[in-house]
């Protein structure tokens, strides 16, 4: 970042508002991009309706965490407008399409003038394509009423900023693109920590490692078959970092496939980065993604890794295969066969790592505060 420009005001600089945390990566991507900027000098502050967040103890300390009244859409939007009254931040940015309602809403309450921004991570049309067609409806001119309100919109990828062009009717030259800010010495410190996994403390074969929520975005279906395939013809094991509705539906795949021994749906972890670190190859098998973290953090430390060929995400991060082999989504054989290849033929970790540099903490904080006019 750039420390000339840094200003030690007296008042907030950024609040950050919608933090759910929990399961998913993009909750200790968030806490990096704030702890960067509040380690740089810039007053930050964590907007919370629910306090039993366990991330929460990774938060800088000189991030003041402040919690509000929760409840309905209406007494959520009247506290976040109280609080903009009492602090006066200069800019406020909501990272999820619940907090989006509540802090258009505060703002139409609160008199006060405050700079808006939307930090959007998933295209809008995927989760709206999964609701019926009146609540898609009303989702749909809703959002199309907040994101018009909003003074400043962040898109992790080019095509989730297109695709909230074609959903909002904002010119795309209006939204920025910023990736996330994946990569920071949090990463490297947690990956330095024993995972406490037989498997990876006593290899006997080289580790696959996949890490996501139980859920057909991340389609775990096709991985399993697809390493069903790679074990005919190399001894490996497989393990899953995650929890989900679907985990009884992978169990009965894994005991039809006869994987038991072979696969190990170990369930959330607190600290991915350990087991990741000491994986021989990462896998991303989803049929749809904003930007994966996980994809990312993988580049960052060196292992080499497989994903496919989703909307959106992999091909830029892998840039176009250069870094990593891109098969189509849920093509067990193209995976299996890209598996076996990238463990034959491992690329050199230093070579990996270079692709990550974009994605450091520090670039993308800087990023934010030029859009928001605070750099």
């Amino acid at each position: 970042m750039k420390h000339e420009n840094i200003h030690r005001a007296k008042g907030v600089d950024i609040a950050f508002y919608g933090f759910r945390g929990g399961p998913g990566g993009i909750s200790l991507t968030l806490i990096s991009l704030m702890n960067e900027l509040a380690s740089s000098g810039y007053k930050i502050h964590l907007v919370l309706h629910n306090g039993s967040i366990p991330e929460r103890k990774h938060v800088h300390s000189a991030i003041k965490q402040v919690e509000l009244p929760n409840g309905k859409l209406i007494k959520r939007a009247k506290a976040l407008s109280s609080y903009l009254a009492e602090f006066s931040p200069k800019a406020v940015i909501s990272v999820r399409e619940p907090g989006n309602r509540a802090l258009t809403g505060a703002r139409l309450l609160c008199k006060g003038k405050v700079k808006v921004g939307f930090r959007v991570g998933m295209p809008i049309s995927i989760a709206l394509a999964r609701r019926d067609p009146v609540k898609r409806l009303l989702r749909r001119q809703s959002i199309k009423f907040c994101y018009n309100k909003a003074d400043v919109i962040i898109a992790n990828h080019s095509a989730v900023a297109e695709d909230i062009a074609l959903i909002t009717g904002i010119p795309l030259n209006l939204i920025h693109v910023i990736p996330n800010g994946t990569v920071s010495e949090f990463l490297y410190e947690q990956a330095k920590k024993d995972p406490g996994h037989p498997w990876l403390k006593n290899k006997d074969c080289p580790v696959i490692l996949a890490i996501g929520r139980l859920t057909k975005q991340k389609d775990f279906h096709t991985l399993i078959r697809a390493f069903h395939i790679v074990r005919r013809q190399l001894d490996t094991k497989l393990i899953i970092l995650g929890e989900g509705k679907e985990r009884p539906v992978l169990l009965s795949l894994i005991l039809e496939l006869g994987l038991m021994d072979s696969i190990d749906l170990y369930g959330y972890v607190e600290n991915p980065y350990s087991f990741l670190k000491r994986a021989d190859l990462f896998v991303l098998s989803s049929a749809w993604e904003g930007l994966p973290n996980a994809l990312i953090e993988a580049m960052a430390l060196g292992i080499p890794s497989v994903a496919t060929d989703c909307k959106s995400g992999p091909r830029e991060i892998l840039e176009n295969g250069r870094f990593g082999a891109l098969v189509p989504v849920k093509d067990e054989k193209a995976m299996a066969e890209a598996i076996l290849n990238t463990l034959s033929h491992p690329p050199d970790p230093d070579f990996i790592r270079s692709g990550a540099s974009r994605y450091r903490a520090s670039i993308c904080a800087q990023k934010y505060l030029e859009v928001l006019g605070l750099a």
